[in-house]
């Protein structure tokens, strides 16, 4: 699994003295992947906020190959078992870096699918953002990846407060069976 990277910005309420505590995960990392003729794949999936006996909480996560394990980075909107919510990050395939990635879908086509995952294909290394923003209302998440050697938009998730989110992807991206 990864490890939780946790940054608080200035304006964060738990430095201002407010009453409504707020903490913000928000990290961006270059991972490198195996690739095949310069290009690396990935598998990008959101999951809805399930709730009743085997709730589980939304989720979004950018994995290695076909399989949504392992993972490269994800999101987690609520405690899960022994996990609790926040971004992760896999370390040994993913560095920090301080290359901008805007949170943002222009450039990717839409309406955000919601019932789907997807594998993509980027040219080289990934170049990811995940941020997790949450206070006694709930959690807004948002993972963004693009190609670092060309620094194009490849996908976009997110997740609102009711656990609601999805993905938007780029033509080099295809929906799983």
């Amino acid at each position: 699994m990864g490890s939780p990277l946790v940054a608080r910005g200035r304006n964060d309420s738990a430095f201002a003295g407010n009453n409504v505590v707020r903490t913000v995960e928000d990290t961006t990392v270059v991972c490198t992947l195996p690739e095949l003729h310069g290009m690396s794949a990935f598998v990008l999936s959101y999951t809805a906020n399930y709730t009743g006996s085997n709730g589980y909480p939304a989720s979004l996560g950018a994995y290695s190959g076909a399989t949504t394990s392992p993972s490269l980075v994800y999101v987690l909107s609520a405690p899960s078992g022994v996990q609790t919510k926040g971004v992760f990050v896999d370390r040994t395939r993913c560095a920090r870096t301080s290359v901008s990635v805007p949170l943002t879908h222009p450039g990717l086509p839409g309406p955000p699918d919601q019932l789907h995952t997807f594998t993509c294909l980027a040219r080289g290394r990934l170049l990811i953002r995940a941020r997790a923003v949450w206070d006694r209302r709930g959690l807004t998440a948002s993972v963004a990846v693009r190609s670092y050697a060309t620094r194009k938009p490849v996908a976009f998730g997110f997740i609102d407060r009711s656990g609601l989110g999805g993905l938007y992807t780029s033509r080099a991206c295809v929906v799983n069976s």
